[in-house]
């Protein structure tokens, strides 16, 4: 009767382990990162007797979580990339909206300012229309100044959400490296006994660092986890962090707003990590962003703004006021300094400004004939003014100053919709990554609750061996007495 109760305890023991395991992953079917756990059980010993070999019953052999590395590594691929492009779009498309916009875009502004100079080259002797040129001029200069103040903050605010990101970054390596800690010490008997849940915590973690960054793993022989971003840089290895850090540009020539990430090192120094080197997730996104978009898009702005100052100032120099006087004085500042650098050219939309006030002064005339005075009714400076708004100025000589802003808008707005693109792509590969694998890992309630009811009925079977026993054992007990 001791073997028969034996076995019948191994079979209660067993349905136990496996409602405790089913419980376990009914309760947890919407905690994120959880994977599904499954009781392994094994077939205990036989003994072997004259007639054979007689069952044991059954052993709990442990329990093990339903992961596949393949299967998550292609979750966390998918996810670096779409969190890449969902911050890309998040910061691109309010440049696109901002340059579009017909009413604050710099195209109305253009056409009004050389519709003020065909206006004083139609009457060059009219003051008012002299007045209404600087006007139309000055508006000209607020819309720059306006789009170079827009992109400025939208520069600075990205700048800030890298500074964040990395401090979020920081954060999550801490993190891992206290749970690698608390699983080194949970699997000390060795890693054949896994602690399942703090696995799951940790792969959460990774999971989230890696939407900010995309990032590598390996495992080590202790069960600890190393991880690593860019091009192989350790971020965690084991216990140890590595923080990254964002500091001021080194470049030669420097850019006062932008932030370069180093990593710095155990041993007290750092490392350059290139914004080339840190992709995917959304760190990479903004880098991107600012890289590709942000910084091109400016530095176009800056170099029509160079082109239009510089263009008009220069025949405009070449010119006479209404008083028949040459003037060889600019009408718009001179940003012939800003296109040194490419930091210059991104500043320049910012400094374009109108510094010819008095009206009498705007060379409209070429060389006065007649009498001193007389300059007025010559209208020969300002139809070579007028004739700069079709004139082929700009990229090399292929662009009128419209067409060249038309290319800025256009170039923005299909980067735009390449990352919009880029993103909905993503979101699908994401989706099919975390479909196949939920298939594996995830938690499905209608199973569990069929097991729940299986495993209950396997333990009142098991019990019922028990009670057989006892039965069994009662009658034996009687016929002594």
């Amino acid at each position: 009767m001791a073997g028969l109760l034996s076995i019948g305890l191994t079979g209660i023991n067993s349905s136990q382990a496996n409602l405790l395991t089913t419980s376990h992953n009914i309760t947890n079917a919407n905690t994120p990162g959880f994977n599904r756990q499954t009781t392994i059980l094994t077939t205990a010993d036989p003994f072997f007797s004259g007639a054979g070999f007689f069952g044991q019953g059954v052993e709990v052999d442990g329990v093990r979580r339903q992961y596949d590395q393949f299967l998550s590594q292609q979750v966390l691929n998918a996810s670096a990339r779409k969190e890449e492009f969902a911050a890309y779009n998040t910061q691109i498309s309010q440049i696109d909206n901002l340059l579009a916009d017909t009413s604050s875009g710099l195209s109305p502004a253009l056409a009004d300012f050389f519709a003020g100079v065909q206006d004083v080259a139609t009457n060059p002797s009219s003051l008012p229309a002299r007045q209404a040129l600087i006007s139309s001029a000055e508006s000209l200069a607020s819309r720059f100044n306006a789009l170079d103040t827009r992109l400025s903050e939208i520069r600075d605010i990205n700048e800030g959400q890298i500074v964040s990101t990395v401090d979020s970054i920081n954060a999550y390596a801490r993190q891992i490296s206290d749970i690698n800690e608390r699983i080194a010490l949970a699997q000390v008997g060795g890693t054949s006994i896994p602690a399942n849940d703090l696995l799951d915590q940790r792969d959460n973690l990774v999971a989230e660092l890696n939407k900010l960054v995309k990032v590598s793993t390996t495992t080590e022989s202790d069960g600890s986890l190393s991880v690593f971003i860019g091009s192989g840089q350790p971020l965690v290895v084991g216990t140890a962090v590595s923080q990254l850090v964002v500091e001021a540009d080194s470049s030669v020539p420097s850019d006062p707003f932008r932030g370069e990430i180093r990593l710095a090192t155990l041993g007290g120094g750092s490392v350059l990590m290139p914004d080339s080197v840190l992709t995917g997730g959304q760190l990479g996104g903004m880098l991107r962003f600012r890289n590709e978009t942000l910084n091109a898009a400016r530095e176009q702005l800056g170099d029509l703004a160079i082109a239009v100052a510089s263009e008009f100032n220069t025949i405009h120099a070449a010119g006479y006021d209404l008083d028949g006087t040459t003037t060889g004085i600019a009408f718009f500042k001179d940003l012939s300094s800003f296109a040194a650098t490419d930091l210059g050219r991104r500043e320049a939309a910012g400094a374009f400004a109108v510094v010819l006030t008095d009206p009498r002064k705007v060379a409209a005339s070429g060389a006065p004939t007649g009498t001193v005075g007389a300059g007025g009714s010559n209208n020969e400076n300002a139809l070579r003014l007028a004739a700069l708004q079709t004139e082929k100025v700009m990229n090399g000589d292929t662009a009128t100053f419209q067409s060249a802003y038309a290319q800025l808008v256009s170039f923005v707005g299909n980067k735009t919709r390449e990352v919009q693109i880029g993103e909905r792509s993503q979101e699908s590969q994401l989706q099919q990554a975390i479909d196949a694998q939920q298939a594996l890992s995830g938690v499905n309630l209608d199973e569990e609750a069929a097991n729940l009811i299986r495993f209950q009925q396997s333990y009142q079977a098991a019990a019922r061996v028990m009670s057989v026993a006892g039965t069994l054992f009662d009658e034996i007990l009687s016929i002594s007495r």
